[in-house]
C-alpha cells in the first residue's frame, strides 16, 4: 500500500537520499540526488498539515508548513540541486550524504510547528554542515570546522535553555510569535542571532566557509543564514533590536569585503551583508517587509550560488582565488565570466533580474515603516552592493583588475558538463523572477499589489546604481585587495581559547605535582611500615624473654628518672642519685 504523500515529510526524501549515498558504494548512487531534487521540490508543494503526536506530555508538530516556509524550503531544494549537480564529479560521498542531511535538518526548520521540531533541524544543521566544513580538503578545515562546531554549539544551547525556559514556565512550545520580553524570549533570540552571524560572533561565516570545498560552500551559503532569517521572520517579527543588528550587519559586511583577498571570503562576508538587509526586514515586521525579506532570500541564494560556483571554478582550475594573483580569465572562460555577470546583475538590483524585485519590496516597506529613516539606510546599503559583489567580485575574479602578482596562466581545463549546467541554472534563476514578477509575488507569504517596473522605481534604481559605479570607478585606486588575513572578532574567540588552553596546562602541571608528590609520600610511609611491620621488620622479629624484662627494666628506669625530674631539680636528683651530701 502506497503511503499518502500528502502527509509524507519532504524531508524524509532528503534523509532517505543522505542515507543511501553514504551506504550504497555504487558510483551511479551519486546521480540518485539529481532525481529526488526535483521530486522533493514537488513534495514539498504537495504536503499537507500531519498530525501532532503527544509525547512525554509534550505536543510535537513535525508538519506544519506555511507559505513562508515553502518559499523558503523551495529555495533550499534548489540550492541542493545546484550543489549536487556542480559537485557530481567532485564531492565525495560522505560529503554529498552530508549536504543532503543538511538540507533535511532546514526543512525540518521550515516546516516545525513546535520548538522542539525545530530544535531537532537545528542541531541536525549544526552537525552536517560541520562535516562539509571539516571535508574541505583545505589547509585549515580541520580547525575552521572545530571553531564552526564550538560557535554553533553554543547557540544551540542557548536555543535549548530558552526552550527548556519556555516549558518551565507553562507557556505554548507551539512555534511562532514569543511573548516579548521575557528570559525565553531573549535566549530564544540570542541562539537564532548566532546563525545569523550576529556580533559579536558574526566571523564564522568568513572564517568556516571558504575552508569548504568548491562545492560544499555552494549548499552552506545557502542554507544556515536564511534559515535563521526564517525564524527570525516568523517568531521575531517587529523586535526593534533587529533593526540596529541588521545595520551592522549591513556595514560590517561590506567594510570586511573590501578589505578581503581571498575571492571566497569576500563572498561570506557580502552573504553577511545581504542577510543585514533581510534582519532589517524581520525588525520592521509588516507583511510588506516579510514579504520584502522572503523574496530577498530567494534572489540572494540564487545569484550567491551562482558567484560561488564561479569562485570555486577558479579554485579548481588555480588551485587558489586570491583577486591579488588572478590574471584575466574573461576569455577563457567565457560561459562562467557570462554566469557571474548575470548573478552580478542580479546583486545590483538591475532591472529583470530577480534582485530588483526583491530590493524594490524591501526598500519599499522601509519607506512605509515608522522609521522613515530606514528606506535611505537601505538604499545606501543596496548602494554598497556594487563595492563587493556586483563590480568589484566580476572586475577581480574575471579582468584581473586586482593583480599585483599575476600567477602564470596554465591550460585551463575543460568545465564538466555538470558544472555548466548548474552554473546555468542558479543563473537562470537570478532572472525568472524579474521576468515574472506576478508570478514570483504569488509565492510570497502576504497577498500584495507587486508593480516592481513603475518608471519611477526603475528610475530611480538606475539613478542609485550610476552613481554608486562612478563613485566605485573614482575609489578604485583604494579598493584593491590587500593580500593577508584581515583580523575579525575572532581575535577576541582565540585569545580567550588561549587562555582556556593555558588554564588546562596549568592545571594538567598542578595536578601532576602533586599526584607526583602524594605518590612519594605514599611510597615513603608504606616503605617505613613494611622495614618496621614486614616479615622482617624490628617489630615482627620473636624476641627472647630477657631481651623482654631488659626492655621492661629499661622503660621504668625512664619513667623513674622522668618523674624525678619533673619534681626536683637536675642537681638534687644528681645527688641524691649518687648518695652525696649535696
Amino acid at each position: 500500500m502506497m503511503p499518502d504523500l500528502a502527509v509524507v515529510h519532504p524531508a524524509l526524501l532528503l534523509l532517505v537520499t543522505a542515507v543511501l549515498v553514504a551506504a550504497v558504494p555504487w558510483p551511479t548512487i551519486r546521480r540518485l540526488p539529481l532525481l529526488m531534487a526535483p521530486l522533493t521540490l514537488v513534495q514539498l508543494w504537495l504536503v499537507q498539515p500531519g498530525r501532532g503526536l503527544v509525547w512525554l506530555g509534550l505536543e510535537l508538530h513535525w508538519l506544519q508548513p506555511g507559505a513562508l516556509g515553502r518559499l523558503f524550503a523551495s529555495a533550499f531544494v534548489l540550492a541542493l540541486w545546484g550543489t549536487s549537480l556542480y559537485g557530481l564529479t567532485s564531492l565525495r560521498r560522505h560529503e554529498l550524504a552530508a549536504a543532503w542531511g543538511y538540507a533535511a535538518g532546514a526543512l525540518i526548520v521550515c516546516f516545525s510547528g513546535d520548538w522542539l521540531c525545530l530544535l531537532c533541524g537545528w542541531e541536525l544543521m549544526a552537525v552536517a554542515s560541520t562535516l562539509i566544513v571539516f571535508s574541505g580538503r583545505q589547509p585549515d578545515s580541520a580547525k575552521a570546522g572545530m571553531r564552526y562546531l564550538l560557535i554553533h554549539l553554543a547557540g544551540g544551547v542557548l536555543l535549548l535553555s530558552g526552550i527548556a525556559t519556555l516549558a518551565a514556565s507553562g507557556q505554548s512550545l507551539l512555534f511562532g510569535p514569543l511573548t516579548p520580553a521575557t528570559t525565553a524570549y531573549w535566549l530564544i533570540l540570542a541562539g537564532v542571532l548566532v546563525n545569523t552571524g550576529a556580533p559579536p560572533l558574526g566571523f564564522w561565516v568568513a572564517d568556516a566557509y571558504p575552508q569548504a570545498s568548491a562545492a560544499g560552500m555552494v549548499i552552506l551559503s545557502a542554507l544556515t543564514t536564511k534559515t535563521a532569517v526564517f525564524v527570525l521572520l516568523s517568531a521575531f517579527a517587529g523586535e526593534p533590536l533587529l533593526i540596529a543588528i541588521g545595520l551592522y550587519l549591513c556595514l560590517y559586511g561590506t567594510l570586511y569585503a573590501l578589505l578581503a583577498d581571498d575571492l571566497r571570503r569576500l563572498l561570506a562576508y557580502s552573504i553577511i551583508h545581504q542577510v543585514g538587509f533581510m534582519v532589517v526586514a524581520a525588525g520592521i515586521g509588516s507583511p510588506a517587509a516579510i514579504n520584502g525579506a522572503a523574496a530577498q532570500a530567494f534572489a540572494h541564494i540564487a545569484y550567491k550560488m551562482t558567484l560561488v560556483m564561479a569562485a570555486g571554478v577558479l579554485l579548481q582550475q588555480l588551485g587558489q582565488c586570491r583577486a591579488s594573483t588572478l590574471p584575466a580569465l574573461a576569455r577563457q572562460l567565457p560561459l562562467t565570466s557570462g554566469c557571474v555577470l548575470v548573478a552580478a546583475a542580479a546583486s545590483l538590483g538591475l532591472p529583470l533580474t530577480a534582485g530588483f524585485v526583491s530590493k524594490t519590496l524591501l526598500v519599499g516597506s522601509a519607506a512605509a515603516s515608522s522609521w522613515p529613516w530606514l528606506e535611505t539606510a537601505l538604499l545606501l546599503s543596496s548602494a554598497a552592493v556594487v563595492f563587493n559583489a556586483g563590480i568589484r567580485f566580476p572586475a577581480l575574479a574575471l579582468f584581473g583588475a586586482g593583480a599585483t602578482r599575476p600567477q602564470a596562466t596554465a591550460s585551463l581545463t575543460r568545465l564538466n558538463s555538470s558544472v555548466r549546467l548548474a552554473l546555468l541554472g542558479s543563473a537562470l534563476l537570478c532572472l525568472l523572477p524579474g521576468w515574472w514578477p506576478q508570478l514570483f509575488c504569488r509565492l510570497l507569504p502576504f497577498a500584495t499589489s507587486c508593480q516592481p517596473y513603475s518608471p519611477a522605481a526603475v528610475l530611480h534604481q538606475l539613478q542609485l546604481l550610476l552613481v554608486a559605479g562612478l563613485v566605485c570607478l573614482l575609489s578604485w585606486p583604494f579598493l584593491r585587495p590587500t593580500a593577508g588575513h584581515s583580523r575579525d572578532w575572532d581575535v577576541l574567540l582565540r585569545l580567550l581559547l588561549q587562555l582556556w588552553q593555558r588554564l588546562l596546562d596549568g592545571q594538567r602541571q598542578l595536578s601532576r605535582f602533586l599526584w607526583q608528590l602524594l605518590t612519594s609520600s605514599q611510597i615513603r610511609s608504606f616503605m617505613f611500615l613494611f622495614r618496621t611491620h614486614g616479615p622482617h621488620g624490628i617489630l615482627a622479629r620473636s624476641w627472647p624473654t630477657g631481651s623482654l624484662a631488659l626492655w621492661v627494666a629499661l622503660l621504668l628506669a625512664s619513667y623513674i628518672v622522668l618523674y624525678n625530674l619533673k619534681t626536683r631539680s637536675l642537681w638534687q636528683f644528681f645527688c641524691t642519685s649518687f648518695g652525696l651530701g649535696c
